[in-house]
């Protein structure tokens, strides 16, 4: 039927990694599919962030990135066969940074089809740990979304906070942060933003 996705997630673990400049190192994800229909034979992953690169660990080749027509950088997770209507196919890839800028202190998932069983984790070097963390709802998934509500969150004994949510559509979630005063992420000397 037109308009209906080819797949849907049915299982995605995401884990945030922040480092002790204060700037994400790295995310991982693993990520289950299904094929709605047959020949099903990649899966688009968009990111809002030119300054990443990603790197499949198992399951399917990563494309090259290009940026979509909102602006997002999209990458391509190419199966290594076109999947059957009802077939499954998990993946795990990384998202490394390279900053030129300092990004927000978010980390969001944006669910514009369904999601089920979606499981969010963000881990802060102990030596630079946030002022607050909240698990927290936008009202978009582009850069300018505003943010609906907010619940504070506490690290556990790891310097982490975690999230389990059974199904998720149409909705941008996820986990933002404060640093103390004074202790916000700078940028490295000899590093230029791109709007300088």
């Amino acid at each position: 039927m037109a308009g209906e996705p080819p797949h849907r997630t049915m299982s995605l673990h995401e884990w945030h990694l922040v480092g002790p400049d204060g700037f994400p190192a790295k995310h991982r994800t693993v990520h289950v599919v299904r094929a709605l229909r047959p020949g099903v034979t990649s899966y688009t992953y968009r990111f809002n962030s030119r300054e990443a690169t990603v790197r499949m660990v198992r399951g399917a080749r990563a494309g090259e990135p290009r940026i979509d027509g909102e602006g997002l950088t999209a990458v391509e997770l190419e199966f290594p066969r076109p999947l059957a209507a009802g077939e499954t196919a998990s993946l795990e890839y990384e998202t490394a940074f390279s900053w030129q800028s300092v990004p927000p202190p978010h980390v969001r998932r944006a669910a514009r089809q369904r999601v089920e069983r979606l499981d969010m984790r963000v881990e802060f070097s102990p030596s630079r740990l946030p002022e607050d963390v909240y698990w927290a709802i936008w009202d978009g998934y582009q850069s300018e979304a505003k943010v609906r509500a907010a619940e504070r969150v506490h690290l556990d004994q790891e310097y982490s906070a975690h999230r389990f949510v059974d199904e998720l559509e149409g909705l941008t979630v996820g986990f933002m942060w404060t640093w103390p005063p004074g202790q916000e992420p700078q940028l490295a000397e000899g590093v230029a933003s791109p709007s300088q």
